[in-house]
């Protein structure tokens, strides 16, 4: 019997979201990018909270120079602001825009449609079991760097 892979079951997982996505979302409001919707999300998910370029980099696993350009372009569109941080003037704050709160409730209504497709079935326990997994995973290869 052939002993499963992790990393080929996670690419193989990765395209079939990625082909899934493709099939049902609607189309982005013009200017806005999965990467741009994902960080605004977040960002929604954040309020209330001071959220730096920092905590995106963390968040999305991504490099410094990614989430400065994404960034950049978000903010030259009207999508986020980045202001001063009260608790560190040296820290930019990353707030969304008013421009930006139409695009995220209807964003975020097509991201918790998503979810609940990937949820659908799974067991709280199963689902405890699989992040922890998951964070392991990360855990080990962030190990070997």
């Amino acid at each position: 019997m052939h002993e499963k892979k992790i990393g080929l079951e996670l690419k193989s997982l990765m395209n079939t979201i990625s082909r899934y996505v493709v099939r049902n979302r609607s189309a982005p409001p013009k200017g806005v990018t999965e990467m741009h919707a994902e960080i605004m999300t977040y960002l929604m998910r954040s309020e209330g909270r001071v959220v730096v370029q920092k905590d995106l980099e963390e968040a999305f696993t991504s490099r410094k120079s990614t989430i400065s350009r994404m960034l950049r372009l978000m903010e030259q569109r009207g999508l986020i602001a980045r202001v001063t941080a009260q608790e560190d003037a040296r820290q930019k704050q990353i707030v969304l825009t008013e421009k930006s709160s139409t695009i995220r409730d209807k964003m975020c209504e097509g991201q918790n449609q998503f979810e609940n497709t990937l949820r659908r079935g799974i067991a709280e326990e199963d689902l405890e079991i699989f992040f922890r997994v998951i964070d392991q995973i990360k855990s080990n290869i962030s190990a070997g760097e």
